[in-house]
């Protein structure tokens, strides 16, 4: 179905993409009128700002049956992309981060201004999300060990700026350091398994996972979640994790169990435990309900490549 609609419902986060964020609305503002399409921009100038103004933009575009742009990078589109799960509204993706791991796995241009008119023009696909505990992701999440890198991360980029180097080297750097188990109940079916952990994650993106050599890639073609699950390891073994994901042989190590899930969950020993999706932190209820959900939002997407 070809996504044209004559409302736009803009959300965009304006620091995110050095400064491509900022200067978005102005210039959809030219494509849309080339298009003939009104644009509408949600102004935020804080997260309450967020929240609420993405779902005025999700029950206007109900209402008028116009598209929801979200513009910023992957954690600010999974902020949107809450709004809009299950709705049915006509949810577009303008990529504005670091990594753009959601963008770039459903062919969305990485140029933010091709990503807009491709909002605009583009074919609706149902696609996959993750959830946990009624909350979204759209790439992984994360306990443990790799919530806590994301926590140290966004410390290093406010001091450091965010590039992918900042990131990279933040994140081997977290690995490293001292760390703490986590203690948990998990549940698949009817079988539960007790376990100690320094990371459990989550994925939900092919192109993340591939990135890190992860087989578990598989999963993504039959509409189910990955897990990864990390044994608990001293800091020479981190090490050595570290370098087989940089070498593309991470899948071998015998530290590392991964499996494909339609749902798990998990029981924590603490009542409320820290969760990090799509990289940003919250704080959720034990047990975590973990779920796939197929055609949980309608992407606009290009059209399907053509083979020769």
């Amino acid at each position: 179905m070809i996504a044209t609609s004559q409302r736009a419902h803009l959300i965009a986060n304006s620091n995110s993409g050095k400064g491509k964020g900022a200067t978005l609305a102005e210039e959809a503002q030219k494509i849309c009128e080339e298009l003939k399409v009104e644009l509408i921009h949600y102004d935020i100038k804080s997260s309450a700002d967020f929240d609420r103004q993405s779902k005025a933009a999700v029950e206007n575009a109900q209402k008028d049956g116009g598209v929801v742009i979200a513009a910023g990078g992957d954690g600010t589109i999974r902020g949107v992309a809450q709004a809009a799960y299950k709705t049915g509204v006509k949810f577009a993706a303008v990529p504005c981060g670091t990594f753009n791991f959601f963008a770039r796995t459903h062919r969305i241009p990485e140029d933010h201004l091709e990503a807009f008119r491709l909002a605009l023009t583009g074919q609706i696909r149902p696609v996959r999300l993750g959830e946990v505990n009624g909350l979204v992701f759209l790439i992984n999440a994360s306990l443990g060990l790799y919530a806590k890198a994301i926590r140290d991360r966004e410390a290093r980029t406010k001091k450091f700026g965010r590039n992918r180097i900042v990131v990279i080297f933040s994140t081997i750097l977290s690995l490293l350091s001292i760390h703490h188990l986590l203690k948990v109940d998990l549940v698949t079916g009817s079988d539960m398994k007790s376990l100690k952990t320094p990371m459990i994650f989550i994925g939900n993106n092919a192109l993340q996972l591939r990135n890190l050599s992860m087989n578990v890639a598989r999963c993504m073609k039959l509409d189910l979640l990955a897990v990864v699950l990390m044994r608990p390891i001293t800091k020479l073994e981190a090490l050595r994790i570290i370098l087989r994901g940089i070498f593309k042989t991470i899948e071998n190590d015998s530290n590392v169990d991964s499996f494909c899930v339609d749902s798990v969950k998990i029981f924590t020993r603490r009542p409320r435990q820290e969760i990090a999706l799509d990289g940003e932190i919250f704080q959720v209820t034990s047990p975590l309900e973990i779920k796939s959900s197929p055609g949980g939002l309608n992407l606009v997407v290009p059209p399907p490549e053509v083979s020769v």
